[in-house]
């Protein structure tokens, strides 16, 4: 049973009107900027994962690795949803466009699709965290079961409770964009920020730790970090800059030109989702090519890990 909203909560969301054509520069620039980036984004992490499929013969058994091909999963299925879904911002600052001029959805599609979109894209963010957390799990010999008992249901219930905020307002022909929520992007940021300095100390302060493993994980710790700043940029962008200027502009002077700062400000986002798979096979390079049992540190075992390089005298290596 749907949850009755009012019409306050409703006028808090823009009209999704069906696309029969794009009509001026702005919109074609939107929808042109979307099929790029994300076709890149896409493009990137095939590659990606077909890289380190085939470098381990398909036999893939390393942690870092499988963290890695699902973060590539969902970014897929979430860029993917997001070229169906196509929203394009009106020079109407009310009005939304979505899906295409050869697609129009039914009510059953809209529901579906944007309740997806929304979905794939949160979790795009959620697997930042739960990397990161992995990582320090993995260095601090903690139960990796505990983190995804925790990790897992409530990836999973956030965005269940978002579909059912969701329902009623998309079945009243509202667009609900949740891509940047309030409440996930400082919780990201806070768990992000603790586990780099709590890992950057543990590679300092641990000599069993081979150099090519610290480089290789400051490089990632780096990725994860930009790929954060992003998102907070675009949080700044799309969230807290144009409720600054609602609260302390002049409200004309805004009005007069809300409508293109948001084009502005959406086709910069778009780009969010190339920049950071750019920046995931930038840090990752290390993890295109199988390493010897010799020299490596199972992702599962730190313990083992000392007695491999006792056995062979080598330093130990997380890749």
């Amino acid at each position: 049973m749907p949850r009755e909203v009012s019409s306050e909560e409703l006028n808090k969301h823009e009209f999704a009107n069906l696309n029969y054509g794009y009509v001026d520069w702005y919109e074609w620039s939107q929808f042109l900027s979307r099929l790029l980036s994300h076709a890149l984004c896409i493009w990137l992490h095939v590659i990606i994962v077909t890289r380190i499929l085939v470098a381990n013969k398909f036999r893939v058994k390393s942690d870092y690795q499988i963290l890695i091909i699902a973060q590539s999963v969902i970014n897929i299925i979430a860029w993917f949803f997001e070229l169906i879904l196509n929203e394009v911002q009106t020079q109407q600052i009310n009005d939304l466009k979505i899906g295409h001029p050869f697609w129009h959805f039914s009510m059953n599609e809209r529901v579906f699709y944007i309740i997806a979109m929304n979905t794939a894209s949160t979790s795009t963010q959620d697997i930042l965290m739960v990397f990161n957390l992995h990582r320090l799990f993995i260095i601090k010999k903690k139960s990796l079961v505990l983190l995804y008992i925790i990790a897992v249901p409530l990836m999973l219930a956030f965005p269940i409770m978002d579909a059912y905020n969701s329902y009623p307002i998309i079945l009243a022909g509202r667009f609900i964009d949740l891509f940047v929520k309030h409440s996930q992007i400082p919780i990201i940021a806070a768990v992000t920020i603790i586990c780099y300095f709590k890992l950057k100390k543990e590679f300092a302060t641990n000599p069993c730790f081979s150099e090519r493993t610290k480089r290789l994980q400051q490089k990632l710790s780096w990725s994860i970090l930009m790929q954060l700043g992003l998102l907070c940029i675009i949080l700044l962008l799309i969230t807290i800059i144009p409720l600054l200027c609602i609260n302390f502009v002049e409200p004309t002077f805004f009005l007069k030109y809300a409508v293109y700062y948001v084009i502005s400000a959406v086709v910069f986002a778009q780009w969010y989702s190339f920049c950071s798979a750019a920046l995931i096979a930038w840090s990752i390079t290390g993890f295109f090519k199988s390493q010897s049992p010799s020299v490596t540190v199972t992702d599962s075992s730190v313990r083992t890990s000392s007695v491999v390089a006792r056995k062979h005298t080598a330093k130990p290596s997380l890749m």
